[in-house]
């Protein structure tokens, strides 16, 4: 029997429905489940740290394979090469905190 979603890894946080949207379509179509967990509420404002987030889940056995495709993809966006490629991107400060 296939684990909920709810007990899938987490591989990827993104901060809006539409890069959601891109990421799990890219995991889609490269043949991994991946679904979004968005803990928005439509009362409050977005701008409340972890409520703004939206976080892409995969099977944990599929796990490593989406977290390779994710780094994969941002190296090619990036242009990055060498040594530190494959690893994630770092975010820049106040990325992602709902800082303007």
């Amino acid at each position: 029997m296939a684990e909920k979603p709810e007990e899938w890894e987490i591989v990827k946080v993104v901060g809006t429905p539409e890069e959601a949207t891109i990421v799990v379509g890219f995991l889609n179509s490269s043949g991994i489940e991946a679904e979004p967990e968005s803990l928005h509420v439509s009362e409050l404002p977005t701008e409340l740290g972890d409520l703004s987030e939206i976080r892409i889940r995969v099977p944990p056995e599929q796990a490593r394979e989406a977290r390779a495709l994710l780094d994969s993809r941002e190296d090619i966006a990036t242009g990055e090469e060498g040594e530190d490629s494959g690893e994630p991107l770092e975010e820049a400060p106040g990325e992602g905190q709902g800082e303007p």
